[in-house]
């Protein structure tokens, strides 16, 4: 939205989890909730971290087995 209509609806906009203003069709600024750039920080933690890294790297490729929950125990135990 251009900055005229982000001014008018600013109360609305805000309890959004994010939107784009934009000036003559360009966007000038973004907008995040809390919520969102404290889970972009998370994911920026996690993804710094080797061991997920790897974790992630190996769930994308199918190197990852899942259980039931029923059958955990079992698993665990083996």
């Amino acid at each position: 939205m251009n900055v005229t209509e982000a001014q008018a609806r600013l109360s609305k906009l805000i309890n959004q989890d994010s939107f784009a203003i934009s000036r003559h069709g360009k966007i000038v600024g973004i907008y995040l909730s809390r919520d969102r750039i404290e889970a972009l920080i998370e994911t920026m933690e996690l993804l710094s971290n080797p061991k997920f890294a790897k974790t992630l790297k190996d769930y994308e490729f199918g190197r990852m087995k899942f259980y039931d929950a029923a059958d955990l125990g079992k698993a665990m135990s083996a």
